[in-house]
């Protein structure tokens, strides 16, 4: 069985959604959630679904790079086949990244959850600019994360309606919904496929 790692900042819907998937299908295990926020939501919720939290911060003048390499030393030994972010507000660093890349997937092993149909309203506060935008149509996109602010290569997508009578709040609770909904579902098909290869790989020698 596969193992991942999750890394999340705040409120922890999807982290919670995958923990929940993983532990009705048995699919793939989640390894732990860590966080680089001490006050996060996530680190309570997923304590009350038995599974392991650590809190990571930033600490006192640390500069990115170096807090990166500390994380990667931290998930490098938790031993993960694939790291998943929900809602992390770091950007990882090309160190970090490059020690998930395989050269079979030609891919870095590391992928998120972003509020929008990408590549529109990539980086913070997605939902809020496409409604301030008025777009009729908005979404979420799974993608692999390269060394750009959500540029790496899509693995699906899902939209969803804005309603004329939509506050900001429906329209943002709408979209989180639809996250929830796929984000565990896609996470089991990567880790899947992945494992296909694997298979093939082995047959082939």
């Amino acid at each position: 069985m596969l193992k991942i790692v999750i890394l999340a900042s705040g409120s922890g819907s999807n982290a919670e959604a995958i923990i929940r998937y993983s532990q009705e299908y048995q699919t793939f295990q989640v390894t732990a959630v860590v966080s680089d926020n001490p006050n996060a939501l996530v680190l309570l919720k997923v304590k009350n679904l038995n599974c392991d939290t650590h809190c990571f911060p930033i600490e006192n003048n640390e500069k990115s790079q170096a807090y990166n390499l500390r994380l990667l030393q931290f998930i490098k030994d938790l031993s993960p086949d694939f790291v998943f972010l929900a809602g992390y507000m770091r950007i990882l660093s090309s160190d970090f990244l490059s020690y998930f890349y395989d050269p079979r997937l030609k891919k870095n092993k590391v992928v998120n959850i972003h509020p929008s149909l990408l590549p529109l309203y990539p980086g913070k506060n997605s939902y809020e600019r496409a409604f301030e935008a008025h777009e009729k149509i908005s979404g979420c996109t799974v993608h692999y994360v390269d060394e750009g602010i959500d540029t790496g290569e899509i693995i699906f997508q899902k939209s969803f309606i804005r309603y004329p009578e939509d506050s900001l709040e429906e329209f943002k609770a709408r979209g989180l919904k639809i996250e929830n909904e796929i984000y565990p579902v896609v996470v089991e098909k990567i880790l899947n496929d992945y494992e296909k290869l694997q298979k093939e790989i082995v047959g082939d020698k």
